[in-house]
């Protein structure tokens, strides 16, 4: 009878800590990614007051602001936070048009696509909030990246094209994931590091 009551005892400590670690992880990776979308909304709307000139000038892939764009990329932030190297910037930035097609990428990828059917420009072109998330990859859940936009205007109001932000969802992953590899330096960068995701 002991025996079977320890047992119990410990198929009901496993089961709680089961429900109440579901529960947790249930909570936290929405929250994480609201922060994330958070400050993502911040950056676009300063970073489009900041190409508003280039833009209507005609010179957004060659004036200051690209110039400061690409500086930014080359930076070594150098940094851990929350116990996690992290090398560089993340972000990506877009510009569109007031037609919804990219004039500068500053991944050099996508100048010259209509992107006015995807959420975040096709709303903020219409004078809404524009985000939304998209994989990469179709078969990749991993590949998922954020992206919000800003409208860029011109002196009298008008929406003359729109910045987006982008960063993939995974590079917040290892705060919502537990590492199981014990073995990787201390500088590893995060993307390189396996680890097993708490919730899919």
């Amino acid at each position: 009878i002991g025996l079977r009551v320890l047992l119990g005892y410990f198929l009901i400590v496993a089961v709680a800590a089961l429900l109440l670690g579901n529960v947790f992880v249930q909570q936290v990776k929405p929250g994480v990614r609201q922060a994330m979308e958070d400050t993502l909304a911040d950056t676009a709307n300063v970073l489009a007051e900041l190409a508003s000139d280039d833009l209507l000038a005609g010179r957004i892939t060659t004036g200051r602001f690209a110039a400061r764009i690409r500086s930014m990329g080359q930076r070594e932030i150098g940094g851990r936070i929350w116990g996690q190297y992290k090398h560089a910037p993340s972000y990506r930035i877009t510009v569109t048009d007031a037609r919804g097609i990219v004039v500068y990428d500053s991944a050099g990828r996508d100048v010259g696509r209509d992107n006015s059917r995807w959420n975040d420009v096709h709303r903020t072109l219409r004078g809404e909030y524009g985000a939304r998330s998209t994989r990469d990859d179709p078969d990749d859940e991993m590949s998922s990246v954020m992206y919000v936009a800003a409208p860029i205007r011109d002196a009298r109001g008008r929406i003359a094209g729109v910045l987006t932000v982008s960063k993939p969802n995974g590079s917040i992953q290892p705060l919502i994931c537990l590492l199981y590899t014990a073995d990787a330096a201390d500088d590893t960068p995060c993307g390189d590091r396996r680890w097993r995701c708490l919730i899919k």
